[in-house]
């Protein structure tokens, strides 16, 4: 894991073998000329007054300094037009700024901050440097090389404990988010139900959680006719994962409830999918990793929170044993529907959890998060997750964290139409809806086993992995992003402020 180090110090006080500092697109004057050698100074001038470098955001050049002063080099980094520069501006750039360096093979490197100084600033450097350093190598026989960053230095000019305790924060929620890239990029040969389960009994046992694998026959008693249903097609069998972390010092705190789909693969069962991009169904159990990822982000932070993760994991498989369209499932809180496409199967295994964990955990509220439809990419595209709920203060929240933390999320509308549309013949309600409205139909059916309680479903098929229309972004090496483990970490740290 990467150190990020919050320091006060002026960049001719930090011996560093790369130092990067940030310019704003036309802004010649970056620094104070005392805070350097001269020569080194007015190599940096000419090159931005001849316009060598221009400071368009993403954009870099490095500067050498020949042993003159306490950095070997220097990196101008880009950070575009001053009045468009955000926090995920910096957590991009921040990012850059790693990738460069790695490409350097320095083990160290100092960045100066990028712009007035606040909370949200120090947060997405951190969250920046740490994410764009992720590298899945684990099945290939040339590693990387062996020279990897160890420490990174935000240089301040303020006191920098109060700013160290943010980048701790913020280093523990994005070694988090590579926990969750780490499981969703697992091949199905090497990630069955079984194996997300002893991931997850293995993270309870480190961070002290309760932790409970409900499997296939348990299941069939319980009457958790959804999960049962999709995973009998498989020779891995399916299982109901559940971590329990109570932070909270008070017993009348009720817990968030957090459920995420995780589909160790899907074929598509009977409704077979094409062949093209089937391997990338290996993502179809994002949304539980998510879910894993923040109870750990949760845990080893020690929130003054209580939650409860519920992960339904199945193998949709295609067999003498799958179920059938025409099939009528009974699920566990007693509603039948009526199956018309075996590759809807996500909502048919969350639906189950939703209502097995609302009924055991009576939380205050319930997010749950699922690569679901296809439908939410060709109404949002592959950048923004689609947000669908039945609590508009709790939808609202989610959606302001989700713009501070750059994992963009878009309100859908919920209107008593789209209930129609998942009416059944012969059962209480159907798997699927048509083709109008996709998204949304799918969160309709989700709807019926959620309550009264507040609860909010975001789609994630879009954004859990990158894919054709995936914007490039520094901090999302190619495969599994992790989608949505910031913003609910964030969420929950916001509840954690509130209680005390």
């Amino acid at each position: 894991m990467v150190q990020v180090k919050v320091e006060k110090a002026k960049i001719d006080q930090r011996q560093t073998s790369l130092l990067v500092i940030g310019v704003f697109e036309g802004d010649l004057d970056i620094m104070q000329s005392k805070e350097l050698d001269p020569a080194v100074f007015a190599s940096i001038k000419e090159t931005l007054q001849n316009k060598e470098f221009k400071g368009t955001f993403g954009s870099s050049i490095l500067v050498y300094t020949l042993g003159k002063g306490p950095m070997k080099k220097i990196m101008l980094l880009g950070l575009g037009k001053k009045e468009k520069f955000t926090d995920e501006s910096a957590r991009i750039c921040a990012g850059k700024a790693a990738q460069k360096a790695k490409e350097l093979a320095t083990k160290e490197f100092s960045i100066l901050q990028f712009s007035n100084l606040d909370e949200g600033l120090i947060e997405a450097m951190a969250e920046g440097v740490t994410l764009a350093l992720y590298s899945f190598d684990k099945y290939k026989e040339a590693k990387e090389p062996s020279t990897k960053i160890e420490e990174i230095a935000i240089l301040i000019n303020s006191d920098s404990p109060k700013f160290q305790s943010v980048a701790d924060k913020a280093s523990h929620v994005a070694e988090a988010v590579n926990f969750a890239r780490d499981i969703g990029n697992l091949p199905p040969n090497d990630c069955p139900p079984a194996h997300l389960a002893s991931i997850a009994l293995s993270l309870a046992q480190e961070h002290g959680m309760k932790a409970q694998v409900i499997d296939r026959y348990e299941l069939e008693n319980m009457g958790m006719g959804g999960i049962v249903a999709v995973g009998k097609g498989s020779n891995n069998p399916p299982k109901l994962i559940i971590l329990e972390y109570n932070g909270s010092s008070d017993p009348q705190q009720k817990s968030y409830l957090l459920v995420g789909k995780a589909v160790t693969f899907d074929t598509g069962g009977i409704s077979i999918k094409p062949g093209e991009k089937m391997d990338e169904m290996k993502f179809d159990k994002c949304g539980g990793c998510t879910v894993l990822a923040v109870m750990r982000a949760v845990a080893s932070m020690k929130l003054a929170v209580n939650v409860v993760g519920i992960v339904p994991s199945v193998e949709n498989m295609p067999s003498a044993t799958s179920y059938r369209p025409g099939d009528i499932i009974k699920m566990y809180n007693g509603k039948t529907v009526e199956v018309l496409n075996t590759d809807a199967e996500g909502r048919m295994i969350l639906a189950d959890a939703l209502a097995y964990g609302i009924a055991t955990y009576s939380p205050k509220a319930v997010i749950d998060l699922a690569t679901l439809t296809g439908a939410a990419i060709i109404a949002l595209g592959a950048n923004v997750a689609a947000i669908v709920g039945t609590n508009k203060q709790l939808t609202d929240r989610m959606r302001k964290l989700a713009d501070k933390t750059g994992e963009k999320m878009w309100e859908l509308p919920l209107y008593d139409e789209f209930h129609d549309q998942i009416k059944s013949t012969y059962a209480d309600i159907k798997n699927i809806g048509g083709r109008a409205g996709g998204a949304i139909t799918a969160a309709a059916f989700l709807s019926n086993f959620a309550s009264s309680t507040p609860w909010v479903h975001i789609d994630i098929a879009g954004t859990a992995w990158t894919q054709d229309g995936t914007h490039e972004k520094s901090y999302n090496p190619k495969g599994a992003t992790g989608f949505g483990v910031r913003t609910l970490v964030k969420f929950l740290m916001e509840d954690e402020k509130q209680a005390v």
